[in-house]
Parts: structure tokens; C-alpha cells; sequence
């Protein structure tokens, strides 16, 4: 009986850190004109990001030629937005058109609730046949309210900040660390079950 539980509990202390560190790709797409100032400060911006995030896969599509505009135009009707222009970006399933300031809180935090949630990727599943990942190693950094978002930009739109982050481990490093953890919490209850029984057999 002793043994049985011993193997039940060590089997959950092993499957327990894949669940904990899984995460989604989030899919991003990003219809831009060359010309367009504010499509260069959110593409600086964007790329940021992505150092933050990255299980971001950002799809870019420059609308000048027809191909493009149509895409971006075919994106649009999909997620019922009636007004032209750009940048529009689709961030999972939530749509953005245009950017400014306001829009930088908004973005990250969409980022993240997809990072750690099922969603549909609606354009990119029924127009482009993009799927996403669910099983990427690691966890995303946590989203709390607009006062978390620190990034700093390269490009027309950077900002002056001296708060520096610290990077996140890398994924390998922290699935060792696990195991070696798992390991010694394994070793250690073994130790204990055996002085137990030692005891009792006295």
C-alpha cells in the first residue's frame, strides 16, 4: 500500500511542473503602410513587445500592393470592423486599428490572457490556415494593470525609462531546475517511507 502511494505521488510531482509551465503562441498580425508614422511606431513597438513575450509570432502584411489589401480588408469584414485604414492588427481574436499610447497597455494585456487561454484565431485558422501552438515551455510574464507596463522601444516612439526588467529564466534552465527539485522531493520522501517502516518494524 506504502509503495502504491509512493508511486502516485511521485507520478503527480513529475506531470505537475508540464502543466504549470505550458503556454499558448499567440498569433499577432500586422497590416502596415511604409508611409504610415503610427505603423512604424507600433511595428518598433511591437517588436518590443515580443522581447518581452516570446511566444509572440507577429504575421506582417505591408498593404500597398492590392494582395495585401485585400487581406487586411477580407481581416476586417471577419471581425466586423467597418472603418479603413491603418495600422490594424489582430492580436488573437481581439482587433486594433490604429495606435497611440492608450492602445500599448491594451495590447500587452491581450498578449498575455491569450498566452495562458484557448482562443478560436479566427483569420488565421479560416483565411490563412495558420494554426498555433498550445504546448510552448515556459510561463508569460504576468499582466496586473496598465502601472506593470514598462517596455522600452527602439525606434520613432521610445520612451525614457530607467526601470529595468529582469528576463524571465530561460525555459530549459527552469525545467532543470524543476527536475532536480522533483528529484530531491522524490529522495527525500523515499528516506522518510523507510525510516517509517524501520521503526515499526522495531
Amino acid at each position: 500500500m506504502k509503495k502504491k502511494l509512493f508511486l502516485i505521488f511521485s507520478f503527480f510531482l513529475w506531470i505537475l511542473p508540464v502543466q504549470t509551465f505550458a503556454m499558448n503562441e499567440v498569433n499577432v498580425y500586422f497590416f502596415y503602410s511604409d508611409d504610415c508614422k503610427f505603423c512604424s511606431q507600433e511595428k518598433a513597438y511591437l517588436e518590443a513587445l515580443k522581447q518581452r513575450y516570446p511566444n509572440m509570432r507577429i504575421y506582417k502584411y505591408e498593404t500597398s500592393g492590392d494582395a495585401n489589401l485585400a487581406l487586411m480588408n477580407q481581416a476586417k469584414a471577419l471581425y466586423g470592423v467597418t472603418e479603413g485604414g491603418v495600422p490594424f492588427t489582430i492580436i488573437g481574436d481581439t482587433t486594433y486599428l490604429g495606435f497611440s499610447q492608450a492602445k500599448k497597455p491594451q495590447m500587452q494585456r491581450s498578449v498575455y490572457e491569450y498566452s495562458t487561454k484557448i482562443y478560436d484565431n479566427k483569420f488565421g485558422t479560416s483565411v490563412l490556415q495558420i494554426g498555433y501552438r498550445t504546448d510552448l515551455e515556459g510561463t508569460p510574464v504576468e499582466y496586473k494593470d496598465n502601472s506593470d507596463y514598462v517596455i522600452e522601444e527602439s525606434g520613432p516612439m521610445q520612451t525614457a525609462s530607467t526601470k529595468k526588467e529582469s528576463k524571465p529564466l530561460n525555459g530549459k534552465y527552469r525545467a532543470s531546475i524543476i527536475l532536480v527539485s522533483v528529484g530531491v522531493i522524490t529522495g527525500l520522501t523515499a528516506l522518510l517511507i523507510s525510516i517509517y517502516e524501520r521503526r515499526h518494524r522495531i
